[in-house]
């Protein structure tokens, strides 16, 4: 039992890391993944009620780390970002929202080594953290609705 999630694990797929070339490729990418995970956080309340204060904290969250973005770039000499935009499916899918939150996170830890800045790479180590503690709890809601279905 204790080798099962060993298991698991490498019978996964394995993805490709991203090499990003420049803390501009970093950035962009987050801002992209931001938008998506932004977009799926604002339509969640209007399925799930319960989950508004939820989808706040989280957005909160995101609020501060594109301010904090948006003084890495001007310390590293980065032009301002470009309007990212959200995808804009016409349903909320927990799983789908999962997926999004999961694609930030990796690209904040890929991107850590383009930064060339220690400053910056701790600013984004900290939102790492709380990206990955987002993704966390949707992972134990999405194991407690499969535990109800």
């Amino acid at each position: 039992m204790a080798a099962a999630p060993l298991a698991v694990a490498a019978a996964a797929p394995r993805a490709e890391a991203t090499d990003y070339g420049s803390a501009e490729d970093v950035f962009s990418t987050v801002d992209r993944l931001e938008a998506d995970v932004a977009g799926g956080l604002r339509r969640l309340p209007r399925v799930v009620p319960a989950a508004g204060a939820f989808a706040e904290s989280l957005l909160a969250d995101q609020r501060r780390h594109a301010e904090d973005r948006r003084r890495l770039r001007r310390r590293l000499g980065l032009p301002p970002a470009a309007a990212a935009t959200e995808s804009t499916p016409a349903t909320v899918d927990l799983a789908a929202l999962r997926e999004a939150q999961q694609a930030l996170v990796h690209a904040h830890a890929e991107g850590m080594p383009a930064i060339g800045d220690r400053f910056a790479v701790d600013v984004l180590t900290h939102h790492l953290v709380d990206l990955s503690r987002h993704l966390t709890v949707m992972d134990l809601w999405i194991e407690t609705e499969l535990q109800r279905g």
